[in-house]
């Protein structure tokens, strides 16, 4: 264990939410050094990972769940064009700018707590979407699992070069600053964790911010003699506090 582990012998707050020593951050311990780099270098090597997203959540959308339609606004748009439907696409570009700040962070700038922390803050923010509020469900139907899922068995054979998009007549290929050293089974078996780290760790931190905030809720809701309580409690606690 390294140095780290004594800075989670209490609690650590991440963003809005307040984790334990159950939480640690698993991106210190998921992953060696030179895994972090193949996650950065495979990632770097695509030439348009944007497309590539988005031609897989519009086969989520479509094929799997296609109840997110609505959700993203394209319910009503022909599959060729549902990309330039803006929540849509601006979700595809989200998604896209995740996986490149995580990998980017795991693997160059070695910020191994701001990966962590972007990728928690991401399942917090999707508390929001008021589908996911009523929808999400780690028993049933788990939306982070369903994409991220789709994504290992989808992203991950343009990483390993078994797939990839054809380059429009005219256009350039990106050029690569370094050789592949990898293997296909190397590049499988890191990208595999990364999506299935990504996952638990946007549901867990959707799950706790989900039920904070159902517990605020609640606290507004009680009855009016229990606001009247609440507030001479308060009331009581200020006066102590001014002796």
């Amino acid at each position: 264990m390294n140095t780290t582990t004594g800075q989670h012998n209490h609690l650590q707050q991440v963003g809005a939410s307040w984790v334990g020593n159950d939480s640690e951050n698993p991106f210190e311990t998921a992953f060696t050094k030179k895994e972090r780099v193949l996650l950065k270098e495979t990632f770097q090597k695509l030439d348009d990972p944007k497309d590539i997203v988005g031609l897989i959540f519009v086969d989520i959308v479509n094929d799997i769940a296609p109840e997110l339609k609505k959700v993203f606004g394209v319910e009503r748009a022909p599959k060729a064009g549902m990309l330039k439907m803006p929540k849509f696409g601006g979700h595809v570009a989200r998604f896209t700018e995740l996986i490149e700040q995580t990998t980017t962070m795991l693997g160059f700038t070695e910020n191994l707590s701001g990966a962590w922390q972007l990728v928690r803050k991401t399942g917090r923010i999707h508390v929001k979407q008021s589908f996911l509020e009523q929808n999400q469900n780690q028993l049933e139907k788990n939306y982070f699992d369903v994409v991220l899922t789709t994504f290992i068995e989808c992203f991950i054979p343009y990483l390993t070069g078994e797939k990839v998009i054809p380059v429009e007549e005219g256009g350039e290929k990106k050029k690569v600053r370094f050789a592949q050293t990898y293997t296909p089974s190397q590049i499988t078996d890191v990208w595999k964790r990364l999506f299935s780290l990504i996952s638990a760790q946007m549901t867990d931190s959707f799950e706790l911010e989900r039920t904070k905030q159902r517990n605020a809720q609640s606290q507004k809701t009680l009855a009016p003699h229990q606001h009247v309580e609440e507030s001479e409690r308060k009331k009581k606690r200020i006066q102590v506090q001014n002796l």
